[in-house]
């Protein structure tokens, strides 16, 4: 019977013990109010920061910047007016680019990628994956979405290419300097460029560092000539690790006349000069970009084969010379972000392209012809990609100082 008591002892004690950890039901419905009170609380602040993210979204500030009217019509197409979405579209006048106001005023940028948009990188929301999708991977870039092509591009006649004992263009510069030196005996000036216009020049010069230099010395020359003004400042600069530098190309092209590779005067050479030796069949090659091959009349391009500027490279250490009509997010306003995809679908690529005549950077889009087509190929066959030309690179927005340094280029080779 002792034993029984103690057993009974025990279990009351258990019993007891329980009791003192049960909750008491007041106690558990402030706990549950008060979890439901936090939830609530969550729920409703993340409801209010939606409702006034998509107020916020529903008025879209879209700039445009250096593109012709006709382009800046052109992409407005591809962004539709709807319901409940105030856009506001602005062309910003040439010299009036102020970048802080820029990242405050606007939440999508339109404009040739160079130095603005490589300013903007840092504060610019990233391009949404299925756009990047749509195009080769070295054109890939989430801060700066490429949407068509130019090219700086070498232009041969096909007649000289034959009789000076090539059947293609020449695949690198080496081979490049004995195509001139053969076609001196065909025509009177193997090599022309519109040397006395300063984009055209300061590209070429540009163009001849990435092909004797390579991707890594284009690349270095951009960020030197940001920081100088004069050449002196930049011409014995080693560009690549090996020595090599500016100067090098300039002496080259000093010889150039000497060798009876270009016309004595090439650097002051226009337009109407271009065209008038092109139509008295007495270039070899011409150096140009190809918005402006355009717009040489029909009876005279049809006699020339382009190419890109051959390099002394392979494709790991080279970048094609291709302005890029580009776009920049620079806020995380989702219309913008559904906006920039109606830019990359097949037939928008194709479109784009042919009213412009530029290279499109979707892979499968039709392209507008055969020239624009191998942009997109040689772009998407090289490390680099499609680089920003030495214009837009450096001097998108300092005019001024392009006049000088091309001045001093002038004065160097004449």
């Amino acid at each position: 019977m002792a034993k029984k008591t103690g057993k009974n002892k025990k279990l009351n004690k258990m019993l007891k013990q329980k009791k003192e950890f049960k909750i008491k039901k007041s106690t558990l419905i402030a706990i549950i109010s008060a979890v439901a009170g936090i939830i609530v609380l969550v729920s409703t602040i993340c409801i209010v920061r939606s409702i006034k993210k998509r107020i916020a979204d529903r008025t879209v500030h879209i700039a445009f910047y250096d593109l012709s009217e006709d382009k800046c019509e052109l992409l407005k197409k591809y962004i539709p007016q709807e319901e409940n979405i105030i856009l506001e579209f602005d062309t910003i006048s040439e010299g009036a680019f102020d970048l802080a106001v820029v990242k405050e005023k606007y939440d999508m940028l339109f404009t040739w990628k160079g130095e603005i948009t490589e300013t903007l990188a840092g504060v610019a929301d990233d391009i949404p994956a299925r756009v990047l999708e749509t195009m080769p991977q070295s054109l890939r870039n989430k801060k700066c979405v490429p949407i068509l092509l130019d090219h700086c591009e070498f232009s041969y006649r096909t007649d000289v290419l034959t009789q000076s004992g090539f059947d293609n263009p020449p695949s690198s510069f080496n081979s490049f300097k004995d195509f001139l030196n053969s076609a001196k005996g065909v025509v009177f000036s193997p090599f022309f460029c519109n040397g006395a216009e300063d984009r055209v020049l300061i590209d070429f010069i540009g163009a001849l560092i990435m092909a004797n230099g390579g991707l890594n010395a284009y690349n270095k020359l951009i960020d030197e000539l940001k920081k100088v003004e004069t050449l002196d400042e930049i011409i014995d600069v080693d560009l690549n690790g090996n020595n090599f530098n500016l100067r090098q190309v300039l002496d080259m092209l000093k010889e150039w006349p000497k060798q009876g590779y270009t016309h004595p005067s090439w650097f002051n050479g226009r337009g109407n000069d271009l065209l008038y030796f092109a139509e008295d069949n007495q270039l070899g090659v011409f150096f140009t970009l190809l918005s402006e091959h355009r717009k040489i009349p029909y009876n005279v391009i049809k006699n020339y084969e382009t190419f890109l500027v051959p390099p002394n490279f392979d494709g790991s250490n080279y970048g094609l010379i291709a302005p890029a009509i580009s776009c920049v997010l620079i806020s995380d306003n989702q219309n913008c972000k559904r906006y920039i995809g109606n830019l990359f679908t097949e037939d928008a690529q194709a479109e784009l392209s042919n009213q412009t005549n530029l290279a499109p950077v979707h892979y499968r889009a039709q392209a507008y012809d055969r020239q624009a087509d191998d942009v997109r190929f040689w772009s998407a066959s090289c490390k680099g990609g499609a680089v920003p030309d030495l214009y837009y690179g450096v001097y998108q927005r300092k005019p001024e100082e392009l006049v000088e340094m091309c001045k001093e280029i002038r004065n160097y080779v004449r």
